[in-house]
């Protein structure tokens, strides 16, 4: 007998048109969860819900600018009002802002610190109302090993990613007494759609990719696979835990965009 051990539930995914987003849903869905997708593309959104919606699943899709409150707390209860409930939020969406610290715009720093900080707090400001009412609920922040050090060229990102892993242990404390887990997992370097662009240039592709002691490239599944655990029953003592997944690059303290 097949055990789906998200059926009942009813989750929403930021960032949930590519990459490890749409390979969460993918997950989610086959282990039995109704979603709701979020992402600023609406064509991403309406190609992986029909994706599910073939394999069996069942899949809503609402576009949104995680950049902005207002459009975050529309889609929240609008989310809620198409599943009856909300008990399990993974906020996924990110911007980079990529760039030298003393070269950096005010306005790049920002527009990473609004989609990844303050979108992921009004996401989560927004459900906890939900969440609360309903047992075992849980939320997972998607946060980065660029938030445990410094890494040259990523310092907006880094810094929002590095305020979402204290997030995540507060929220953990705060919300704990009303029994809503809060988790991030912390990727790596992963070879999703975007990654693809970016390491084109064959010698960075092959240091990207040989860089960690388990050589060799992290998918979008393979941070799909824990995220399902996390939200699953079978994590149900977990909480406030920021779960890396990266083939062992913080464990020798070392970053592939360092050595490339």
């Amino acid at each position: 007998m097949t055990v789906h051990p998200l059926t009942g539930r009813k989750a929403i995914i930021t960032g949930a048109g590519k990459g490890i987003g749409r390979a969460m849903a993918h997950h989610f869905a086959k282990a039995g969860a109704e979603l709701v997708l979020v992402a600023r593309s609406a064509g991403d959104l309406e190609k992986v819900a029909a994706e599910i919606s073939a394999a069996g699943g069942k899949a809503h899709y609402i576009p949104a600018d995680m950049g902005s409150v207002d459009q975050i707390a529309a889609m929240v209860e609008q989310a809620a009002g198409a599943m009856g409930g909300i008990d399990i939020v993974v906020s996924n969406a990110a911007a980079y802002g990529d760039g030298p610290i003393a070269e950096l715009s005010l306005e790049q720093w920002n527009e990473a610190q609004r989609v990844n900080v303050v979108g992921t707090l009004a996401l989560l400001q927004a459900a906890y109302p939900h969440l609360s009412a309903n047992p075992a609920s849980n939320v997972l922040i998607i946060s980065s090993i660029r938030g445990l050090s410094g890494t040259p060229g990523t310092g907006a990102y880094g810094a929002s990613k590095a305020a979402l892993n204290h997030l995540t242990r507060t929220l953990a404390v705060e919300w704990g007494p009303a029994g809503v887990r809060v988790n991030a997992l912390l990727p790596g370097p992963v070879l999703t759609p975007q990654m693809e662009i970016a390491v084109q240039n064959p010698k960075i592709g092959e240091k990207y990719r040989h860089c960690a002691p388990l050589a060799d490239w992290t998918h979008p599944d393979d941070i799909a696979e824990p995220a399902l655990f996390l939200v699953s029953g079978a994590a149900r003592r977990i909480t406030g835990q920021l779960l890396v997944v990266d083939g062992g690059l913080v464990a020798i303290n070392q970053d592939c965009l360092v050595l490339a």
